[in-house]
């Protein structure tokens, strides 16, 4: 048993989240939500993927299109801007020294690679302004931050990955803001390696239904602001949700194929749950992984199972509404999570209405106003990583 004073200390070093923000192919934050929430889908085809095997993709097109070479920076700029300022924090008053960026990314800015073969002039190609790292010096150009920048190259867990690090840096004392997420410009790259993978669907992505035919790429940024309890009490700021401890585990069972058995996702998830502290009844969401594909959601499904019992969590995944967003996709879910617990709504499986028995999840089909004190947000990659983030509503830090 620990003492109050032990408890007061730990709910000071608690990492917060104070703002955040989210830009996808459903336009930002709010419009996101709500498209999510009413189960519309961003998927459409594009004229100009027609050369593509699959043309039909989640694409953000409110964001006005500049230099595709720097299509990443763009959406992340936006995304960062409006974290900052749904925080209500003057990043200026901080020492520049203490304020971390943490970013997590796929393909870093795909179409440079892409224009540099279509230009046949290979010597032109910077690497250094096309490759990942380039979103960690952005933000922190942006944000005028001189501490640690950490760029997590972790494939479709990236996200997850960025936040996780943040908040153990908040948490640490290393830093005393960070700015995390993740950012993933639409990659042709991508899109054509995942349909000669037959892992992509020509119409929609249906997560945890039967007959599903595979996943739908998609791009978009989304980012956190992740501040200390006491701190950001002190400055009068709007803590939103507490951050847990990120929980990691590898398959090492196949290059892009999860283990059959679940295991590996299951131990992120029971790991994250033992190291914050919170009994699995007590989560009321599982923001899933939920690609759509044969495999992948089956897999799942087993862990769900395992660590929660069958359909014993209310579960769902917001890629058949946004598309897989790969770097960005768990960063996207992160906000997603957080405005499950300010809203008390659970959002709903977007075009996963006919969830498939035979994977015995509670899949959610229509928005409910369930009220969850936590939510574990799931992210799974290519090389066996998994990854699982919970986040809690601050009121159980103060308790």
């Amino acid at each position: 048993m620990t003492s109050g004073r032990s408890a007061e200390r730990r709910q000071d070093a608690a990492a917060v989240v104070t703002g955040y923000a989210a830009v996808t192919p459903l336009g930002d934050t709010d419009a996101t939500w709500e498209a999510v929430l009413a189960g519309r889908s961003a998927a459409r085809s594009w004229p100009d993927l027609d050369e593509l095997p699959v043309p039909v993709a989640c694409r953000v097109a409110h964001v006005p299109a500049g230099d595709p070479r720097h299509r990443g920076r763009d959406l992340a700029g936006r995304a960062v801007g409006q974290a900052v300022a749904h925080a209500g924090i003057d990043l200026q008053s901080f020492d520049p020294a203490r304020v971390g960026v943490f970013v997590g990314t796929t393909m870093g800015e795909s179409a440079a690679y892409e224009l540099a073969v279509d230009d046949g002039d290979a010597s032109a190609f910077d690497v250094d302004g096309a490759a990942g790292q380039v979103f960690g010096r952005h933000v922190a150009e942006l944000v005028g931050s001189r501490g640690p920048v950490r760029v997590f190259g972790t494939a479709c867990a990236a996200g997850n990955y960025a936040i996780g690090a943040a908040a153990d840096a908040v948490r640490s004392g290393a830093v005393d803001v960070a700015i995390a997420g993740g950012v993933e410009p639409f990659s042709r790259i991508a899109a054509v390696g995942f349909a000669r993978m037959r892992a992509m669907t020509p119409d929609l992505c249906r997560p945890f239904v039967a007959g599903r035919r595979g996943m739908q790429l998609g791009e978009g940024a989304a980012f956190v602001i992740v501040e200390r309890a006491d701190e950001a009490q002190r400055r009068g700021a709007t803590t939103r949700a507490r951050v847990g401890t990120l929980g990691l585990a590898s398959d090492a069972y196949h290059p892009t194929s999860p283990r059959p058995d679940g295991s590996g996702m299951a131990s992120a998830m029971a790991g994250a749950l033992r190291r914050s502290g919170i009994e699995a009844p007590g989560i009321g969401w599982v923001s899933a992984h939920g690609t759509g594909t044969l495999q992948s959601d089956a897999a799942e499904a087993l862990a769900l199972g395992t660590v929660f019992g069958a359909g014993g969590v209310p579960v769902s995944s917001v890629k058949g509404a946004i598309g897989h967003a790969m770097g960005a996709a768990a960063a996207i879910e992160a906000v997603l999570s957080v405005r499950a617990l300010e809203t008390g709504v659970v959002p709903p499986n977007v075009n996963g209405e006919a969830p498939d028995p035979a994977l015995r999840l509670d899949v959610v089909t229509t928005a409910r106003g369930a009220g969850p004190r936590a939510v574990l947000s799931c992210a799974y990659a290519f090389g066996g990583l998994c990854s699982a983030l919970p986040f809690e509503v601050p009121a159980r830090s103060a308790a």
